[in-house]
């Protein structure tokens, strides 16, 4: 499936592929098994029996607000919250990576084709998106990874805000690359960066409805590297 969405923003010659990770070239974790990752991380802060909308609120999405109101609930850190949040998420992550719950999607061989600068951009961890590249043998394809520090703080520069877009862009030299999301805010991002963006529909995204116009909306990354040869 392939369907052009905005003309006006058509842009030739694109200089560069971005991609999202998880959704994207990986598959994603299961979320009961992220919840109960983020209720382990408060029992690692001292905290039992927590909320359920508290365990929610630091799965997956989190407003660094809410972590800060966090704190301010249980009297902890949130920044020592968070952090074992992140620990937790990452031996969750590692684990699944090595069972084969979280693998790289069928069409992602068709990256080795672009002969275009390379690079991820991702909410995640860096760690997390290093260990998994490599794992999978996919490291070499990618020339730079723009993704989280295991921090309160590195929640400020998460998408929708288009800090790691155009930190990748600076890291490769480009500025026209292709991005390719799986969510709104991947969207939204690549709209403040003023780059063209392919909204990839996968399993878990098919049927969403987006406010935010994707200039292109795709069912493949082999479409998505066709795109780019006919830019070319």
């Amino acid at each position: 499936m392939f369907r052009w969405l905005a003309p006006e923003y058509r842009t030739m010659g694109y200089d560069g592929l971005l991609l999202d990770h998880d959704g994207v070239i990986v598959t994603l974790a299961d979320r009961a098994a992220i919840d109960r990752a983020a209720g382990a991380a408060f029992e690692d802060a001292g905290i039992d029996d927590p909320d359920p909308a508290d365990v929610d609120a630091i799965s997956i999405g989190v407003d660094p607000a809410d972590v800060r109101q966090l704190g301010r609930t249980y009297d902890v850190d949130p920044a020592t919250l968070w952090r074992h949040r992140d620990d937790r998420i990452e031996t969750l992550l590692r684990a699944a990576t090595r069972d084969g719950r979280k693998q790289p999607y069928e069409d992602v061989d068709a990256l080795a084709g672009v002969d275009l600068p390379l690079g991820v951009v991702s909410n995640n961890q860096t760690r997390i998106v290093d260990d998994v590249l490599t794992h999978h043998g996919l490291a070499a394809l990618v020339g730079t990874v723009r993704a989280r520090d295991p921090t309160l703080a590195s929640l400020e520069h998460t998408k929708p805000e288009p800090d790691y877009l155009t930190a990748a862009m600076a890291d490769l030299g480009i500025d026209r690359p292709l991005y390719v999301g799986d969510s709104e805010s991947d969207v939204e991002a690549a709209r403040r960066a003023g780059v063209d963006v392919a909204f990839l529909r996968r399993h878990h995204n098919a049927d969403r409805s987006l406010a935010v116009e994707p200039t292109y909306d795709v069912a493949s990354l082999h479409t998505v590297v066709e795109r780019l040869c006919e830019a070319d």
